[in-house]
């Protein structure tokens, strides 16, 4: 009797293990269908995401992601409907880029495939890719000392500021002037320069209102538009009309030549920043500020914009489409 208890005992053990068993299984199994279903419907809405789309163009997963970032449905279209090319990618990881510009980036570079990238985004950033003069807007005047004037962006005929003042004949030919603070900075920087280099600055060209730019356009003019154009602005697109720009040499090296190979010359390049001063025109950039080098130009945007612009070696063009416009 005592041997069929112990094996009645076992055998209902057996069934609860063996009934455990198929419900640990049978758990198992649900289990893993449901987290397979899930895995596949995830799947199934990843594959709708611009992401996935991005990687079967044949980016990589990173690639994908950064792109995703910039993506409006000019972009998206783009992207997904041309094999993949390095410059898709890569021009987003520049510096200066700009996501309103991306199509204008690769539309450019197909044209100009010796550029590289930095000075495709340069040239479309300031508009210089659509040729000088083509394409022109009005200056925002609410920049104050940041405006811009340049070959696409112009001053009203009759614009003048209201805070002009005549810049002191010891530190300028007669009849300069320039807005007040220009002419205050420009007198600590001149100081600075007759202390350390004993050297006198003097300004030789400042404010012009539109009827004297227009005098100066037409003698350059003389010798052919696109000379004119190379030289001197256009009427309205000078920045001698904002009254922020002096014209700088100095008595011992008044000729342009003598004033680029001068040491004061070196000197302003150098140091010209901490005044608020830029030289608007430096060697190299002719492409993006439209203007061969001028050694004399030198433009007030203050001094932490300056800073700016010299640490990071660009144009003031390049500076207000990137940290303005």
């Amino acid at each position: 009797m005592a041997i069929k208890k112990r094996k009645k005992r076992i055998k209902i053990r057996y069934e609860g293990v063996k009934f455990l068993t198929y419900c640990f299984f049978g758990l198992f199994l649900i289990l893993f269908i449901l987290i397979n279903s899930i895995k596949i419907y995830n799947d199934y809405q990843y594959q709708k995401t611009d992401e996935y789309k991005i990687q079967t163009m044949g980016y990589s997963l990173d690639e994908a992601k950064d792109l995703v970032k910039i993506l409006d449905d000019d972009i998206r279209e783009f992207l997904l409907t041309n094999p993949k090319e390095d410059i898709y990618y890569n021009i987003i990881n520049e510096k200066y880029f700009l996501k309103k510009n991306y199509l204008k980036y690769i539309d450019y570079q197909k044209t100009h495939q010796s550029l590289d990238l930095r000075t495709i985004v340069a040239l479309v950033n300031t508009h210089a890719s659509d040729g000088w003069y083509n394409n022109t807007y009005k200056t925002d005047l609410t920049k104050n000392n940041l405006i811009l004037v340049n070959k696409f962006y112009q001053l009203e005929e009759d614009y003048q500021r209201d805070d002009l003042v005549s810049i002191p004949l010891q530190y300028s030919y007669s009849g300069n002037k320039a807005a007040s603070e220009v002419v205050e900075k420009y007198i600590e920087m001149h100081k600075k320069v007759k202390e350390e280099l004993g050297v006198t600055l003097m300004v030789n060209s400042s404010y012009r209102p539109y009827s004297d730019q227009e005098e100066i356009y037409k003698q350059f003019k003389g010798k052919g538009q696109e000379y004119a154009d190379s030289y001197a602005a256009r009427p309205s697109f000078s920045e001698h009309q904002t009254g922020l720009a002096i014209d700088i040499t100095s008595i011992t090296n008044p000729t342009s030549t003598a004033f680029k190979n001068s040491q004061e010359y070196e000197w302003l390049k150098e140091n010209c920043h901490k005044y608020g001063f830029i030289l608007r025109y430096p060697d190299g950039k002719e492409t993006i500020t439209g203007y061969s080098t001028e050694s004399w130009h030198f433009r007030y945007v203050g001094e932490e914009v300056a800073t700016k612009i010299k640490n990071e070696n660009i144009t003031f063009d390049e500076y207000y489409a990137y940290y303005i416009e």
